[in-house]
């Protein structure tokens, strides 16, 4: 008998990994609580079924209804053995017309024969057809005193919701690696089967939280190693994959080190490895992703790894995530994201994943904006890496002649007299040194001064927003808007417009506004909602930087 048959749990203790529901089915059955309609969901081989038959046995033992049946009751036997006539189970896969619905409709009708209850286990049950729902649905709702119905399913949602409002709904969770891992020493040791841990965890990743999958490649990795283990020596990882080949998991934990250490050329050697060896190239992406994912969990909250983890490798997440910025995680998760989405479409998952890839490791020399956004949170944390390390600042050229006119000092206000004339107002403090401007350099900030000037005056957005730097002469900047309505909004607030211009580029220019469409505007044919303008303003935050 395989190893899961054998190991089926009898009781609810021996329910592994589902404790919410233990505790609730148990306090039901100790205070008389019963319901006639129950829904178990989750994932495959979560216990689903196993709960179903120890609840059955729970309630047709004779020392029942009680949260421990003896297992050894003539009523617990035969359901054991599936030979009682008044605990039926039923495979809604084969089972799912309306006229197999029918017949277990007549059958609920009649009184059990020698049990306490009738009970229907129903298992895949979101395989019911619409018609046998409905006609499920009259005996469901108002069932006779003796009927208890468990519905087992993978996907509640594929049920009517007139049946779910009827259940009391159990969700049966993941199996967490650790629990995995120490059910299956407990059954190897009982079992005799010498293998390491390592070997157990390989196994657990493998069966994805489902302990059933799990038992069954134990006993086949048992059968497998059977030869090599007569000399004493345990089923280690290097078996395992023997047995069943070697998984995304180990690729993509590869893949992601190298691409954390800047390795272009080892990624591509192991995707290349990756797709000799048969991978499939979307689930190397999913399971990058996912390894990615555990170090941002790492930096975060290090205790949501004991789920999805085991031990050692919990804590080597948890040392490799604290030297990596968690900027660049998320960054990494925002690329293989997106490489998953765009290999849907073009049906080349490999190219995706190689180009989210390349652009991760080779940040420095990526021309888009959150490339930048990670390379200044690396700056400003301390860990641009060296190879990599930013140049002295340029000293400040002086403003040519023609640029910046040498204004002479004011002229001393005499005792007693206040002239405004003597105290002019004090020009906006610039950012950073003056620069030398052009129609195109003022172009490529245009949206960076819009955003200045809206903040400050968030009426100046309607006219802003239509407007164009048309031409540059000396001190005045002429902008051009297509109708007086947008000129009379810019001309009423032109002091926040001239302020935001002196704060980004460090110069003090005269401001004029002229109505119509023709004139010189944006340059390419771009077009001046201020979009277009971010690859500009880019590439000279890129030149600033490096």
């Amino acid at each position: 008998m395989s190893l899961y048959r054998t190991w089926r749990p009898r009781t609810f203790a021996d329910l592994v990994g589902q404790d919410a529901v233990v505790k609730t089915l148990t306090t039901a059955l100790e205070t008389g609580r019963l319901a006639h309609a129950y829904l178990f969901s989750g994932p495959r081989g979560s216990g689903k079924t196993s709960a179903a038959k120890i609840l059955a046995r729970c309630i047709e033992c004779v020392n029942g209804p009680t949260a421990t049946p003896d297992n050894t009751c003539e009523n617990c036997v035969s359901i054991l053995e599936g030979t009682a006539l008044d605990v039926l189970e039923i495979d809604a896969a084969s089972n799912r017309g309306i006229d197999e619905i029918r017949a277990l409709r007549d059958a609920v009708k009649f009184a059990p024969s020698s049990m306490r209850k009738k009970v229907y286990i129903i298992d895949e049950a979101h395989m019911l057809t619409k018609e046998g729902a409905n006609a499920f649905l009259k005996t469901l709702e108002e069932p006779p005193e003796w009927a208890v119905f468990i519905l087992a399913t993978t996907a509640p949602e594929a049920l009517p919701p007139t049946i779910l409002s009827r259940c009391q709904r159990y969700a049966f969770r993941r199996i967490a690696i650790p629990t995995m891992i120490a059910r299956m020493r407990e059954i190897a040791d009982a079992e005799g089967i010498a293998i390491d841990d390592s070997a157990l965890g390989a196994i657990a990743y493998r069966a994805d939280g489902g302990l059933r999958d799990g038992l069954t490649m134990l006993e086949q990795v048992a059968a497998f190693a059977d030869p090599s283990t007569s000399s004493g020596e345990p089923i280690d990882a290097g078996i395992v994959d023997a047995a069943f080949g070697q998984t995304g998991r180990a690729f993509a934990r590869a893949l992601r080190d190298v691409t954390l250490d800047g390795d272009a050329a080892q990624a591509l050697r192991i995707i290349d490895e990756a797709s000799d060896a048969g991978a499939d190239m979307s689930g190397l992406i999913r399971g990058t992703v996912a390894e990615f994912r555990h170090l941002l969990v790492a930096r975060v909250n290090p205790d949501l790894l004991s789920r999805d983890l085991a031990e050692d490798d919990a804590l080597a997440a948890r040392e490799r995530a604290a030297a990596t910025p968690q900027a660049r995680l998320v960054r990494a998760l925002r690329l293989l994201s997106d490489a998953l989405a765009a290999a849907r479409n073009s049906g080349n998952a490999r190219l995706e994943l190689e180009s989210a890839v390349l652009r991760l490791v080779l940040q420095g020399e990526d021309p888009t904006l959150d490339a930048l956004a990670v390379r200044l949170t690396a700056l400003e944390s301390g860990d641009m890496p060296a190879a990599h390390p930013l140049p002295a600042p340029a000293r400040a050229q002086p403003p040519p002649p023609t640029a910046v006119r040498e204004q002479p000092p004011p002229p001393r206000p005499e005792p007693g007299v206040h002239s405004a004339a003597a105290q002019p107002e004090a020009p906006a403090k610039p950012v950073g040194a003056p620069m030398e401007l052009s129609v195109q350099k003022l172009r490529s900030l245009w949206q960076s001064i819009r955003m200045r000037a809206e903040t400050e005056k968030s009426s100046l957005r309607a006219g802003l927003s239509r407007a164009t730097v048309a031409a540059l002469d000396g001190d005045v900047l002429m902008l051009r808007v297509p109708d007086p309505m947008a000129s009379e909004v810019i001309k009423r607030d032109v002091a926040t417009v001239k302020k935001a211009i002196a704060e980004i580029t460090g110069r003090s220019v005269d401001v004029r506004v002229a109505v119509g469409s023709g004139g010189a505007g944006p340059p390419d044919g771009a077009s001046n909602d201020g979009g277009e303008h971010s690859d500009d303003l880019m590439r000279y935050a890129l030149e600033k930087l490096t």
